[in-house]
């Protein structure tokens, strides 16, 4: 039987996995293959655009307990149809219902689930020595657009995996919003943000009332300066009771985090990491706004946010 070298971070607050410190604590042992991982060509890009450019990307982010393993991902790829222009990039998420286990011998299989109708992945595998080295294995995935044009794609081969950082910083940036109220937009006003985010995080399970550490969620809080309604939130690291994804995550290269407002609102961005140094997110604002901040609704432009430290 192989045996592959476990990482071990013994200094309080790095690992999400970290029982505690002091006192004769022992450091929780972390797989390596537990973190994020560029599987095939560049970092995937975000949403759906046309006309494609016929390469596959895929971008993975891993969780293991034991010898199972939960996933999510991103992936962007071609898919054929018989509209004009006919060939589209497709974005799509792989959700953390992706599960796999790993074998004695170090190998491991994942898979989607079965009664899922707009995509599929299955994978094997091999975990490393150690996180930052790179793996190999082979992949299936089959995607088809649930919105627009009938677009069908697929895509399989081998790969070498690449390690890139659990996301992990302060960023910082400026965006434009208006209101719409009575079907009247307002002049555009801006705001500054500024977002410390760190992957890796205690996540409550509603079903249960137990809470566990997972490599996938996100933790963190929002400082907003020139919005009318709140000034600052924190990450909702809480499970989805029916997924039973967190409802602050990363799937590969895309965040989606959902902050708690201090007025009762909720403000949901999402976010693409550009490469795989993390520096830049191409992010996106959402909302919700609580009975304290009025019946508009806010609409927000695209911004980057660029990482601080």
């Amino acid at each position: 039987m192989k045996t592959w070298a476990l990482l071990s971070f013994t200094a309080c607050g790095i690992s999400l996995l970290l029982c505690g410190c002091g006192g004769g604590s022992t450091p929780a042992v972390v797989s390596p293959l537990a973190g994020n991982w560029l599987i095939a060509g560049p970092l995937p890009t975000y949403g759906f655009t046309a006309p494609g450019t016929g390469v596959f990307s895929l971008a993975m982010s891993f969780d293991v307990t034991d010898n199972n393993i939960t996933a999510s991902g991103y992936a962007s790829g071609f898919c054929a149809s018989n509209s004009t222009p006919p060939i589209y990039n497709e974005a799509f998420s792989f959700s953390s219902l992706t599960t796999g286990v790993i074998a004695e011998d170090g190998s491991f299989t994942l898979q989607t689930p079965q009664n899922i109708p707009d995509y599929s992945l299955s994978m094997q595998g091999r975990v490393p020595e150690i996180n930052t080295e790179q793996f190999a294995g082979t992949y299936a995935a089959t995607f088809n657009s649930p919105i627009g044009p009938t677009c069908v794609g697929n895509s399989s081969g081998m790969f070498t995996a690449t390690s890139f950082p659990l996301v992990s910083g302060v960023y910082t940036g400026t965006e434009n919003f208006q209101t719409l109220t009575n079907g009247f937009f307002s002049t555009a006003s801006p705001i500054t943000m500024q977002v410390s985010l760190q992957q890796g995080a205690t996540v409550l399970d509603p079903t249960t009332g137990l809470s566990k550490p997972s490599n996938i969620a996100i933790g963190g809080n929002i400082h907003v300066q020139g919005f009318p309604c709140f000034t600052s939130g924190t990450a909702n690291t809480a499970r989805f009771i029916i997924s039973g994804e967190p409802f602050s995550s990363i799937e590969g290269n895309i965040l989606r985090v959902n902050f708690t407002m201090d007025d009762g609102s909720t403000l949901n961005l999402t976010g693409a990491l550009s490469d795989t140094t993390e520096s830049h997110i191409s992010a996106q604002l959402l909302v919700v706004p609580s009975e304290k901040c009025g019946a508009g609704s806010y609409f927000f432009s695209p911004t980057d946010l660029t990482r601080q430290n």
